[in-house]
């Protein structure tokens, strides 16, 4: 694979295979009650690797972003503006957007920068991975000439996935399903009432976020099940990601002491065997044998003594003679200088 498919690659998203009719314009309420039935809609329906390109105004996307992953960024469209976040409280909910505005097609007829892009989630009250896309218009700024002779922000053709879709919640997590049998799956779940029909979803305009729990959930069983599906969600992911970067490498075991492990070992094993190698190590420490006497150095006469004092001071006082010879030898020298001068 080149680095441009690599590239490539790497621009897709999970993608939730739902029809979603699109909306000039959604409040909050109306994102919040979004977002509860794309994580009903996970629970039986998959996900499928995919581009988002040059959307058009009102587009809504439902996808799956992994903590782990790349934050979804390229769709086709160029910012004048950087990505901008704020948190909206919506009683036990809260939702994270993440807005950037003054967007346009680059290569396009467009010399006015006014398309948004909003992505929600849930950051508190909710399952966080499942995303919200809905592009809008906005106030338009004029884009700078320099900016529109910009090459365009991703490479084309796009080259579409092969790999299968995939279940990212419920009972199915996991499981895959060929890109050839999703518009069959697709349409036995319209057929059962599990997704909307082909003309799509469209939210209510007084729609509110979802209900915080059932008439018979606790709040203990509520947090339970947003945990478990948000583990759910993220062991679908990690099968996902190590199914992209091929099989594992083979693991090679590191070498282990054979005094420390073994096939069975208890714990009461593992603490005999320190005990024992320890106290091999401290036998001499513990040893019942008597401490050698030390080493005695041979006596010196005081006459011995009192012979190389005399000979160190003798060395001394010669030294102190050349010494003053030296000093001496030099005032002669720096008098006569100063004479000749």
């Amino acid at each position: 694979m080149n680095p441009a498919q690599l590239q490539q690659q790497n621009e897709q998203v999970l993608k939730l295979s739902v029809p979603l009719r699109p909306e000039p314009q959604l409040s909050f309420e109306q994102a919040a009650n979004l977002l509860g039935q794309f994580i009903r809609w996970s629970n039986t329906t998959p996900y499928y690797r995919t581009y988002i390109d040059k959307p058009a105004e009102g587009e809504i996307h439902a996808i799956f972003q992994y903590e782990k992953l790349p934050p979804f960024t390229v769709d086709g469209l160029r910012y004048l503006e950087r990505e901008t976040e704020y948190f909206i409280s919506l009683g036990p909910y809260e939702l994270c957007i993440q807005e950037t505005k003054f967007g346009f097609v680059p290569g396009s007829s467009e010399t006015h920068a006014s398309r948004v892009r909003r992505k929600i989630r849930f950051s508190k009250g909710g399952v966080s991975t499942v995303m919200l896309v809905h592009y809008s218009r906005g106030p338009a700024q004029p884009v700078p000439p320099e900016v529109l002779r910009m090459p365009p922000v991703r490479q084309y053709p796009l080259i579409p996935s092969a790999e299968p879709a995939i279940f990212v919640m419920g009972e199915k997590t996991g499981q895959r399903v060929p890109l050839q049998s999703l518009p069959l799956l697709q349409q036995q779940q319209q057929q059962q009432g599990l997704i909307p029909g082909p003309q799509g979803f469209q939210p209510q305009a007084n729609a509110g976020p979802p209900p915080p729990r059932g008439p018979m959930q606790n709040p203990m069983q509520a947090q339970n099940a947003a945990l478990a599906s948000q583990s759910a969600a993220i062991a679908a992911q990690n099968a996902a990601m190590a199914a992209h970067r091929g099989p594992p490498k083979p693991h090679i075991p590191e070498d282990v002491n054979d005094e420390d492990e073994s096939d069975v070992v208890t714990h009461r094993d593992i603490s005999t065997t320190r005990f024992i190698r320890n106290h091999e190590f401290l036998a001499e420490v513990f040893s019942p044998e008597p401490t050698p006497k030390p080493v005695e150095l041979p006596e010196e006469k005081e006459e011995d003594l009192q012979a190389t004092l005399t000979a160190l001071q003798a060395e001394i006082d010669a030294l102190n003679q050349k010494t003053t010879e030296f000093e001496a030898m030099k005032l002669a020298n720096e008098s006569a200088a100063l004479a000749l001068h």
